[in-house]
């Protein structure tokens, strides 16, 4: 996965400048007692960035991204904040 801006490659998820959107996700899984998945999430956003991987960040942040811009009333709202300002 690489940065298009800078070319920079990333070695895993949690080094992507989207990673914190992602682990906002998991914090709101984890306050919503949705614990099944979640640490295979936190697993796969720390190992070597694959194909498959690639395929559940990319699906994970469309999906927040859908949900951000249309829930402006619950944690979702921080989450819109942070994909309009992500500086």
């Amino acid at each position: 996965m690489t940065n298009s801006n800078y070319g920079k490659p990333y070695n895993t998820f949690a080094e992507h400048p989207l990673a914190p959107i992602y682990f906002k996700y998991v914090d709101i899984l984890i306050s919503r007692d949705i614990n099944q998945d979640v640490q295979l999430l936190l697993d796969i956003a720390s190992n070597p960035i694959t194909e498959e991987t690639t395929e559940i960040f990319t699906d994970i942040v469309a999906a927040l991204v859908r949900i951000a811009n249309e829930d402006n009333v619950n944690e979702f709202e921080e989450l819109g904040c942070m994909l309009d300002n992500p500086n």
